[in-house]
């Protein structure tokens, strides 16, 4: 039995690296899916790509700081497939690079938009279409910047992630009783999509375990998936 059959999924970031080998992964595993990237055309390949292989998915373009993004995403996921199951948020970017005391405001403004409010705003409308299914589950893509190591230079990347970690604690708590589940995957380095490589990478596996019906009793977790790089200091 694949892992997400019958399921209907939201990837946002979808156009390339993580986000695209997640999205070929989710629709073998026999989720329909939503795709989400600021990338219209690198959409549209995906979306095709998907098709070709026995898959269906829809595309929407827009950046997940928006609010009306969030609310659309979830629109279109009831709307074309009637209703929503699973979501992975894992848009986001490690934005200008830093000593702290040399970080702008826009910058430190830019990382908490894009890699914190943006997990508030999916969740908002997320939640609700869930609930109104029986259940379902919600992983944010992290890091072990903020959580295992701090790095020079990264400091509102680190805190913008840290904060994600306590968004999925709380929203585990919250949402347990309404059979969903909160989690974070925080992988390493990450082979990009210009490395045929990253569709047999072990955290696109991960993720579509993390989502299934082996994975019913994990939740509130920051699930570390980066072949030890977090703890080496070799």
């Amino acid at each position: 039995m694949r892992h997400l059959d019958g399921k209907v999924a939201i990837i946002t970031g979808a156009s390339s690296g993580i986000g695209r080998a997640a999205a070929k992964i989710f629709a073998a595993e026999g989720a329909r899916l939503v795709v989400a990237a600021r990338r219209e055309a690198e959409l549209g390949m995906l979306v095709e790509e998907i098709g070709d292989a026995g898959g269906e998915a829809v595309a929407v373009a827009g950046d997940v700081r928006e609010e009306a993004l969030n609310r659309r995403l979830v629109e279109v996921a009831v709307e074309r497939f009637g209703g929503l199951d699973v979501a992975f948020n894992n848009a986001g970017s490690t934005g200008e690079s830093a000593l702290v005391a040399d970080l702008s405001l826009d910058g430190w403004n830019e990382m908490l938009a894009v890699n914190l409010t943006s997990a508030f705003l999916a969740a908002k409308y997320q939640v609700p279409a869930m609930i109104a299914r029986g259940g379902g589950s919600i992983v944010f893509t992290s890091t072990f910047v903020g959580h295992t190591a701090g790095m020079p230079g990264m400091g509102a990347y680190a805190a913008s992630k840290a904060g994600l970690t306590g968004l999925v604690q709380v929203l585990a708590a919250e949402l347990g009783p309404k059979n969903i589940r909160v989690n974070a995957l925080l992988p390493g380095g990450t082979d990009t999509a210009l490395n045929p490589a990253n569709f047999e990478n072990p955290d696109m596996q991960l993720v579509a375990f993390i989502h299934g019906l082996h994975a019913s009793f994990v939740t509130g977790t920051s699930m570390l998936a980066d072949g030890g790089v977090s703890i080496n200091r070799t």
